[in-house]
């Protein structure tokens, strides 16, 4: 594929690509060539349409890009503050199930490859912050490379400081109490949508994010959209070399159609 028109074209099923690689390499050469457009695009030809997140979703600074596995998470709001009765019970049932459930959540991340999101349903609870910087940092420890999270978090200072912890959210708090719960890890949850109302977001599906928004990439397609993304790259560097040296305007609708 080299001309905007092949690259514009569907395929077949059977025709889906599918690379013999690791996921930390999906995320450096989505990184390189990737950005929110050329996503769109491939994703659009591929007939997915439905798969932009809400804008609320924010990066904690510009040029923020966050890419990789979907490792979803459900929690439940605990507004009402916990007697020690009730956390005994809790504490009781948790360790039943197999210990405390955001002690379960780290344990998924560590079990999946390398180059997990964590992608937080919050069940539109805005009042505390549900993630911070210490459980950022044992997530990247253990191979995470972002958060997708539909919430708010907190300790932002520190987690900007972080080598590579990218972190889109729809704000941030001080406070964690007010409270929640990991209720369910790494089964679908549902996210705000733009295009439609939720994206219906299933353990591994890829998640692309930068300054232009957030998408999600279905499992199936991740490597046919990254082979779509690296010929519009190479194709587009070229485009900007003859426009870059003066192209005519009458020769550039010429050669490229429409930009």
């Amino acid at each position: 594929m080299s001309t905007p028109e092949a690259l514009k074209k569907p395929v077949h099923p059977k025709e889906i690509r599918h690379l013999d690689i690791s996921d930390l390499e999906r995320i450096e050469r989505f990184r390189r060539a990737g950005y929110g457009g050329c996503v769109s695009d491939a994703l659009n030809a591929l007939g997915v349409r439905d798969s932009v997140f809400s804008d609320r979703f924010k990066p904690l600074r510009q040029g923020m890009q966050l890419v990789g596995r979907a490792l979803p998470i459900k929690l439940h709001s605990l507004v009402e503050p916990r007697t020690p009765e009730h956390q005994k019970a809790l504490e009781a049932r948790w360790e039943a199930e197999g210990g405390h459930p955001q002690k379960r959540m780290m344990r998924a991340v560590a079990d999946s490859e390398d180059g997990s999101i964590l992608c937080f349903d919050c069940g539109g609870d805005m009042q505390p912050a549900q993630f911070g910087e210490m459980s950022c940092q044992v997530a990247y420890a253990h191979g995470c490379r972002g958060m997708l999270l539909a919430g708010n978090c907190r300790d932002t200072q520190y987690v900007l400081k972080m080598d590579d912890f990218p972190l889109f959210s729809f704000g941030t708090r001080p406070n964690a109490f007010g409270g929640w719960v990991v209720q369910e890890v790494n089964t679908p949850v549902y996210l705000p949508g733009h295009l439609t109302h939720y994206v219906r977001v299933n353990p591994g599906d890829f998640i692309f994010g930068d300054n232009d928004g957030v998408q999600l990439i279905p499992k199936d397609l991740v490597d046919e959209v990254l082979l779509r993304v690296e010929a519009t790259f190479e194709f587009e560097n070229k485009e900007r070399e003859l426009l870059a040296a003066g192209m005519s305007v009458d020769e550039v609708y010429r050669q490229f159609g429409v930009l």
